[in-house]
């Protein structure tokens, strides 16, 4: 039961510090953190909104447009349960929409 109560706290504790790194704008630190958590803390049945938006920022933040677009699919398919999810996902659609300028605007140049 100690061991089941320790292991919790450090998931709980290496989520927080995703969460603190991506305030930080330590973006690497911040994926390596949370991406790994995604498989275990997130699923259709029980989504997990709040992780996933966090790690997207992370993802984009660290340049990582790929893993970006792929959490942000997940992301949308969800429904926010509250109204601070709702703005985690403002945010991330508005990253979104940024990124998708610049690549119209490089294909532009190009």
């Amino acid at each position: 039961m100690a061991e089941n109560r320790q292991a919790m706290e450090k998931l709980a504790r290496r989520v927080t510090d995703g969460y603190e790194a991506v305030h930080e704008k330590n973006y690497a630190r911040a994926r390596q953190l949370l991406e790994p958590l995604v498989p275990m803390l997130h699923n259709e049945l029980k989504p997990n909104v709040k992780l996933l938006a966090y790690t997207a920022i992370a993802q984009i933040g660290d340049r990582q447009v790929q893993a970006f677009l792929e959490t942000y699919e997940q992301l949308k398919a969800q429904t926010p349960g509250d109204e601070r999810e709702q703005a985690l996902v403002t945010r991330v659609d508005d990253m979104f929409t940024v990124l998708m300028e610049s690549v119209a605007e490089e294909e532009n140049n190009n």
